[in-house]
């Protein structure tokens, strides 16, 4: 190879090496901080690509919507009760060049947002009860109204960090366990109390509706023997009638008939009687000789 050609290759191997270090491309969902020497020259927003001096560095910021999952923050309400609220953050970066100047890194920026917003949140709240914190008290929307009390006032403290803040929200609101073993054991106690009530009014009801069924039952009975006496009484009239209609047509035919019927059920299989031979009783057995 000729010192012509090599010359010619060292001189493309530094082109290519120049372009090289001074082109860099910006993605559509990301903005770029040209820094020289730690120092910020310029911010690149649009898409594409883009040149640099070769000593020159690039510091990459993320240009979409960004969400932030604080560590749960611990709030004394106005009644004076400790909760502890599990809170998260949508935000943006809209200056990478102060986002650098105070944090250098999204993630430093990140972490500074939610200090502020943590300061925020137990700000409002501490403003207001637990029941309205947790229930939204009497006021319509109250929750909504204090999502956006608490963005509104993060907001103001964070212009200056390069950011924006769209939006805060409470994902839970709990007790510390220690508390929430007391409340469940008095909502405990307040269910065995409801239930002991439903127990008693349904022994009551109970009592009151065995007590119905009692007194149908002995009602149902005593008229049931009405019936049957007058039954009774109008069938032994009945018999009356029949037996004094044979008497007069044969007087001596039914008592014959009638001692018979006696005989039938006083004597039976075994049966002793202990009787003089003259009664009467045996009258028609003396005739039959």
């Amino acid at each position: 190879m000729s010192p012509k050609q090599t010359m010619m290759l060292i001189v493309a191997a530094a082109l290519v090496f120049l372009v090289s270090s001074s082109a860099f491309i910006v993605d559509q969902r990301e903005q770029v901080l040209v820094l020289q020497f730690g120092n910020p020259q310029t911010v690149v927003k649009e898409a594409g690509l883009h040149f640099k001096l070769p000593w020159q560095s690039v510091s990459r910021f993320d240009r979409r919507l960004l969400e932030s999952d604080a560590p749960v923050n611990e709030v004394i309400t106005k009644d004076k009760k400790t909760i502890l609220v599990d809170n998260y953050t949508r935000w943006k970066i809209v200056d990478p060049l102060k986002v650098y100047q105070v944090a250098r890194t999204q993630s430093g920026v990140a972490a500074r947002m939610d200090d502020v917003v943590r300061g925020k949140v137990r700000e409002v709240l501490g403003q207001h009860t637990l029941h309205e914190i947790v229930s939204g008290g009497e006021e319509e929307n109250l929750r909504a109204k204090l999502m956006l009390s608490i963005r509104d006032r993060a907001e103001k403290d964070v212009a200056d960090l390069g950011i924006h803040i769209e939006d805060v929200r409470i994902k839970r609101a709990d007790l510390p366990e220690e508390n929430s073993e007391a409340v469940y054991q008095r909502m405990k106690a307040e269910r065995q109390r409801i239930a002991k009530e439903y127990r008693s009014e349904g022994e009551e009801a109970a009592k009151e509706i065995r007590a119905a069924a009692e007194k149908q039952r002995k009602i149902i009975l005593a008229d049931a023997y009405k019936k049957s006496q007058i039954i009774r009484g109008q069938a032994d009239a009945e018999a009356t009638a029949v037996y004094a209609a044979a008497h007069k047509k044969d007087p001596e035919f039914y008592a014959f008939l009638r001692s018979l019927e006696a005989y039938r059920t006083s004597v039976g299989k075994d049966t002793r009687l202990v009787i003089s031979p003259e009664s009467e009783f045996f009258h028609f057995f003396e005739r039959s000789k």
